[in-house]
């Protein structure tokens, strides 16, 4: 089983307190960061939920708060799956090590994707909310300890590049994330989500088109493996459904040709009068 203990020291608390409010937002952000890292692991991008195995290696379990100051104990995996030590859930152990280590040296991964960056800044922040200096402990006996409010968060922020100056222009569902700072985004039909940067106008435009389909056209930003990230200064239109989705005709694929769609009423054989007779005492066996 894999187990960290993360020792909050120096807070205003009694040994073995914390705040609910604190807790919360500790547990989050651990989840989440293993969540990114199981995927990440398993190389899955983009929105929706993983297969049940990266599930499985990416829960944690709050098992226990004790004294020390205060010492939350952490447990990875179901509390009702069998204690197998498989290979992904393996590397899944060794890779949220390797970002709790490089909080403390602020040496993150330089393959590193972006959702598990921003998750790692997020649990630094959380636990300097909590606590001044922070030691977190593996079951192998690796050990770190750091102030998070002294470590650096920009080396964990996206490594960025612009292709070009060309404009693009993508198509989704415009999404609403941070108005204050301009910030939108929009979601493909694919499940693709692109953050729109610097948009002008954004509180009347997510007033008018904010959960509907729209297009944005700027500068794109693609991250370090080629994904598109954001699109900057875009301009955001409502976007027209097309036309093969509005028109509507009866599918006639199935149908016969007419003149194969039966019997021809005025065909057939003809009899005359006498082959007509002999056709009858035959059936009457005369």
């Amino acid at each position: 089983m894999d187990r960290i203990k993360i020792r909050l020291q120096e807070m205003t608390l009694a040994p073995g307190e914390i705040t609910l409010g604190d807790l919360a937002a500790i547990a989050g952000r651990l989840q989440e960061l293993s969540t990114r890292v199981s995927r990440w692991v398993a190389d899955i991008d983009g929105a929706g939920r993983g297969p049940r195995i990266v599930e499985a290696a990416a829960a944690l379990r709050l098992s226990g708060v004790a004294e020390g100051s205060t010492v939350l104990v952490i447990d990875r995996g179901m509390h009702d799956a069998l204690d197998f030590d498989l290979p992904f859930e393996r590397e899944v152990t060794a890779k949220y090590w390797e970002i709790i280590s490089a909080l403390s040296t602020d040496t993150p991964p330089s393959d590193a994707p972006a959702p598990v960056r921003e998750g790692a800044v997020a649990l630094l922040d959380a636990l300097e909310h909590a606590a001044p200096l922070v030691t977190v402990a593996q079951t192998s006996g690796r050990r770190v300890e750091f102030r998070p409010g002294d470590r650096d968060r920009a080396v964990w922020e996206v490594q960025r590049k612009q292709v070009g100056f060309e404009r693009i222009t993508i198509a989704g569902r415009l999404e609403m994330v941070d108005l204050r700072n301009r910030k939108l985004r929009i979601a493909d039909d694919v499940g693709n989500r692109v953050m729109l940067e610097e948009v002008e106008n954004a509180e009347a435009i997510s007033r008018d088109l904010v959960g509907r389909r729209a297009t944005a056209s700027g500068v794109p930003t693609h991250g370090a493996r080629g994904r598109l990230i954001s699109i900057t200064a875009p301009t955001i239109e409502p976007a027209a459904v097309p036309a093969q989705w509005r028109s509507h005709t009866e599918p006639t694929a199935w149908l016969l040709p007419r003149e194969a769609s039966g019997p021809d009423p005025d065909g057939g054989v003809e009899f005359d009068d006498d082959e007509w007779a002999g056709f009858l005492a035959a059936i009457k066996g005369e």
